[in-house]
């Protein structure tokens, strides 16, 4: 998994923060007024090296496990120069709280427990050997002390930095969900008012063709143009009501019965060639007239839209069946829900096109993934509900969530 552009900002500034602690290091020698040893020279070096590399490699995308053994060669390397420049006495240990930080800050939480795991191993090692002038009681405690504020800054670091960027990317994917969502309606609300107009100046030609079939003689020809006219004005009005619908947001209210009798109906003169299959658990089938739901004209046109996109699918890979499985069920606030599942035998999708599917348009329109996908999924977002696509083990499902309510109880006649 390589880092994401949240991370990327944040690995040239670390870096520079670790270059100055390794500068401290070097202080710290000329403090000590001590020739240090080759050793200790040689870790200096591959620390450096270390910081150059990333200097030059993050710029460009890293993988977490790059990051992660850059993080741990550091520690350990450390680890190592404190033990050789006076061990737990050495205040430069508190720099391994560096790494930790970066890891939190960088890494998948699994990544960043096993480096803050390390650190304190490391600096739990660095207690056994005490010099015999350093096991006073007191110092002893102090340095004992030192270690168990080590752990617990550790810790806490850890957990604060891991739920912060944990809370920050979720917000961040929000917004980019938002962003697509916004894009996708402003698109849509051109396509409408497009769609509007285009009905609307489509009525004069209609008209016209009209009466002039009024005027041809009676043929087999002439009643085929008059139906395909007839169907041409139904579109047109069909769509001016849609827009009308949506703009001052009337509903029809419908019960999940009634819902589900028009889909089925609807779909199969769309498509009388290829079979619907209808699953119904037993629990809900009892409850289909007992709930309703405020559907606008556009509505059952989205669900149809959806299950012709997965005959489309079943058909390009010989099926010539789809199935619908229907379900009601209770969220987690105990509000009625609706799950249609619509279910194809095709290919199925890939991951990239789940995650996009009703916000972009693809191109893949073939496959269900075009125009299409978008008003289906604005539409059923206006009623209160969502589209999730997956795949199953013979092709794709889509699950749309809506909203139920309580049937209106009717009053009871009183007695005459």
């Amino acid at each position: 998994m390589a880092t994401s552009s949240f991370n990327q900002p944040i690995l040239i500034p670390l870096s520079w923060a670790r270059g100055a602690a390794l500068f401290l290091q070097v202080l710290y020698l000329f403090w000590l007024q001590q020739l240090p040893s080759p050793v200790i020279w040689v870790i200096l070096s591959a620390q450096a090296a270390i910081l150059l590399h990333t200097l030059v490699v993050y710029r460009t995308s890293v993988s977490e496990q790059a990051i992660f053994i850059a993080l741990l060669l550091d520690a350990l390397l450390l680890i190592t120069y404190v033990y050789l420049t006076g061990g737990i006495a050495n205040p430069l240990i508190s720099l391994l709280l560096l790494p930790v930080a970066t890891a939190s800050l960088m890494l998948r939480p699994r990544y960043a427990l096993s480096l803050l795991l390390i650190a304190i191993a490391g600096y739990t090692l660095l207690m056994s050997p005490v010099s015999e002038h350093q096991a006073h009681q007191s110092f002893n405690s102090h340095l004992v002390g030192m270690w168990l504020v080590f752990i617990a800054s550790a810790v806490l670091l850890y957990y604060l930095v891991v739920r912060l960027v944990a809370a920050t990317r979720a917000q961040q994917q929000q917004l980019e969900q938002q962003k697509q969502r916004q894009l996708r309606d402003d698109y849509l609300l051109a396509l409408g008012v497009s769609a509007a107009d285009a009905a609307h100046q489509l009525n004069t030609p209609l008209s016209s063709l009209a009466v002039l079939l009024d005027d041809m003689p009676d043929s087999y020809d002439k009643r085929l143009m008059e139906q395909q006219v007839s169907r041409c004005k139904d579109i047109t009005r069909n769509i001016q009501q849609q827009f009308e619908q949506l703009k001052q947001r009337q509903y029809q209210t419908l019960t999940v019965k009634e819902l589900l009798s028009q889909i089925a109906s609807s779909f199969r003169l769309i498509h009388p060639d290829i079979r619907l299959e209808r699953v119904d658990t037993d629990n809900s089938s009892l409850k289909f007239a007992e709930y309703c739901l405020d559907s606008h004209l556009g509505f059952i046109s989205a669900i149809l839209n959806l299950m012709d996109n997965a005959a489309r699918a079943s058909i390009q890979n010989s099926q010539q069946r789809i199935q619908l499985m229907s379900e009601i069920i209770k969220s987690d606030s105990e509000q009625p829900l609706l799950l249609l599942r619509v279910l194809d035998y095709g290919d199925g999708v890939g991951q990239q096109q789940m995650q996009s599917y009703g916000l972009i348009p693809s191109q893949q329109s073939q496959q269900g993934m075009g125009t299409g996908s978008l008003i289906s999924n604005a539409s059923i977002e206006l009623m209160g509900g969502n589209i999730n696509i997956d795949n199953h083990a013979q092709g794709a499902v889509v699950t749309i969530s809506l909203p139920l309510i309580s049937k209106p109880q009717s009053a009871p006649r009183g007695r005459q």
